[in-house]
């Protein structure tokens, strides 16, 4: 049986280390794995034991290399489309990326809040969002409305709502619909 998937919160996650990186489909910031191909050598001895030694001087180059061309191998591999680092927990390489760079990019797209940055707008603000839509369409909007008319749907408005345990339901409910 496969190992269940954890979902990191935003605070369970490492923040402000310098060249993080950051699976945004489970928010894992810990641990993630490399396909290498590092020459080995194997040794069979006479009483059975085998001995498996990597050469240090080359391990030690490769790890080197990879530290400060970190960067590098991500975009490269991103637009080779085989991605050489994936996420430890879920096993996703396609969510890997540096935090910082999925950080820039909810900025840059007005993010009210989502699970990727975890920097969630205030409840009253999103609420005061999702009001002005409900009065607006007299308290007949579903959320399958909001998919097509909500200017903040595709910010993640709804998910900010269901992370403050609020519902479209409940919101139209308060207003008096």
């Amino acid at each position: 049986m496969p190992r269940p998937i954890k979902y990191y919160e935003p605070a369970e996650r490492r923040q402000g280390i310098i060249n993080n990186l950051q699976c945004s489909y489970c928010g894992n910031t810990t641990a993630f794995f490399m396909d290498l191909r590092l020459r080995h050598r194997i040794e069979i001895q006479a009483d059975g034991l085998i001995i498996i030694e990597l050469n240090r001087k080359t391990t030690a180059r490769v790890f080197d290399s990879i530290s400060k061309n970190i960067w590098s191998i991500i975009d490269k591999s991103k637009m080779a489309g085989r991605e050489i680092i994936h996420c430890a927990n879920c096993h996703d390489s396609d969510s890997v990326d540096f935090r910082e760079r999925l950080l820039d990019w909810c900025w840059q797209m007005g993010c009210p809040g989502c699970a990727v940055c975890g920097d969630y707008i205030p409840e009253d603000e999103a609420v005061a969002l999702c009001a002005e839509c409900i009065l607006e369409h007299e308290g007949l909007i579903t959320e399958d409305d909001c998919r097509s008319c909500c200017p903040h749907y595709d910010d993640g408005l709804l998910d900010v709502l269901a992370h403050y345990g609020r519902t479209l339901e409940e919101l139209i409910g308060e207003l008096g619909y």
